[in-house]
């Protein structure tokens, strides 16, 4: 197996791994994934556009929780003031 295509999973991994600790962009890690998708099909894989996918989603569905728990966090910070200066 050749070099580069270990060293894109790698780095898909790391970057995917970054990007949920916010240490990344999402679309740093999608890039990324387009090079590991890339060498596979390079590499002869039949099933690159599969593989992609999956990454892809899953990338997309951690954005889309990342911000459903911040949206979740503002309501219960609303809440929680609403009940400090709400007057009796």
């Amino acid at each position: 197996m050749d070099n580069r295509i270990i060293e894109c999973a790698s780095r898909a991994g790391r970057d995917f791994s970054e990007f949920m600790k916010g240490e990344k962009d999402f679309m740093q890690a999608l890039a990324s994934v387009d090079q590991f998708a890339d060498q596979l099909r390079v590499h002869g894989c039949v099933n690159h556009h599969f593989v992609s996918y999956m990454m892809r989603n899953a990338i997309m569905q951690a954005l889309i929780d990342m911000g459903e728990a911040e949206r979740k966090e503002k309501r219960r910070k609303n809440r929680a003031q609403k009940k400090i200066t709400k007057p009796t």
